[in-house]
């Protein structure tokens, strides 16, 4: 291959460098529910997954975190998830 046929060659694309994520949404989450108060849901929670982390978010995963937060005794849940369950900040002395 010659020099001018180098020099107009396609070069291949620079490795594309993705936004790293946040330490941890479960913990952003959990910032925004005590500052925020109030009822939370899956709906309630997925704006602000698109504003942490600027892309979809499913709902398995914004469920799956609301579990790990109350399993961990943060949250109280309420309801049995037919047709409403949320999730609200579990103050010190309140019953889990």
């Amino acid at each position: 291959m010659t020099k001018t046929a180098q020099a107009g060659a396609a070069q291949a694309p620079a490795a594309r460098r993705l936004p790293r994520r946040p330490v941890s949404m479960p913990s952003i989450l959990l910032a925004a529910i005590r500052d925020e108060q109030g009822e939370w849901t899956v709906g309630r929670a997925k704006p602000l997954y698109r504003r942490a982390l600027g892309t979809h978010t499913y709902r398995a995963t914004i469920r799956r975190h609301l579990a790990l937060l109350e399993a961990l005794g943060h949250l109280t849940r309420h309801g049995d998830g037919t047709p409403h369950r949320c999730y609200t900040y579990r103050t010190e002395g309140q019953p889990r």
